[in-house]
């Protein structure tokens, strides 16, 4: 099973941007034959380009903010972040490379912005999930293992955990495990209905929803 997990792991990115108004509308209108079909691969091509081009100019003002002020910590999670999703795109684009430098560069800046606020267990996630992307599995593991214990309320990173267990580890039985846990944060969360599909879809069958709950 492929586990699309974009609209997930960047959660707070998607955050920053709606509020510094960087976010391109990226929908794309559908052709018909194949005629239709190679042109919205070009629109997506497209799209996907400018995106890139648009976050890459996002990371030069924060470079600015960090010359003037090199302890600027949230510009150091504003680069990671947008890093983050420069490979996502770049994935999605087949770009591997190109995919893999992002990442990397995405795992650099969340280590500066650690090093001044451990504490931030969003940017523990988003460096774990960056890591997975690298294939550094255990790395990816470890992290996010330690984002569950410093913060076990945490739904996004029990959800971020599962992932990782089955897409990069392959172990479905304690994906399950952080699954349902993140399942049983609050079942009324997308987070917590993404988390339920996938215990679905692995046991056959429906997870009770709690009273009150609908999907």
């Amino acid at each position: 099973m492929k586990i699309n997990l974009k609209w997930l792991l960047l959660i707070p990115v998607f955050a920053v941007a709606i509020t510094l108004g960087y976010l391109i509308p990226t929908k794309l209108l559908s052709g018909s034959g194949d005629e239709g079909t190679t042109t919205t691969g070009k629109q997506q091509n497209q799209a996907l380009q400018i995106e890139v081009s648009d976050l890459q100019e996002r990371i030069g003002a924060y470079q600015s903010l960090l010359q003037r002020n090199p302890n600027d910590a949230d510009a150091m999670k504003g680069m990671g972040d947008s890093y983050l999703e420069i490979g996502t795109a770049q994935g999605e684009n087949g770009e591997v490379n190109d995919s893999y430098r992002s990442y990397k560069n995405a795992v650099d800046q969340y280590r500066k912005y650690l090093s001044i606020k451990p504490d931030n267990v969003e940017v523990k996630i988003d460096m774990g999930l960056s890591y997975s992307y690298l294939q550094m599995i255990d790395i990816a593991l470890r992290e996010l293992r330690e984002a569950v214990a410093a913060a076990p309320a945490n739904q996004r990173a029990w959800h971020s955990l599962g992932w990782v267990l089955y897409n990069g580890a392959g172990n479905l039985s304690e994906a399950r495990v952080a699954w349902q846990k993140a399942y049983n944060l609050d079942p009324s969360t997308a987070i917590g209905q993404e988390s339920k599909s996938f215990l679905d879809q692995f046991s056959g069958q429906q997870l009770a929803l709690p009273s009150g709950i609908t999907p």
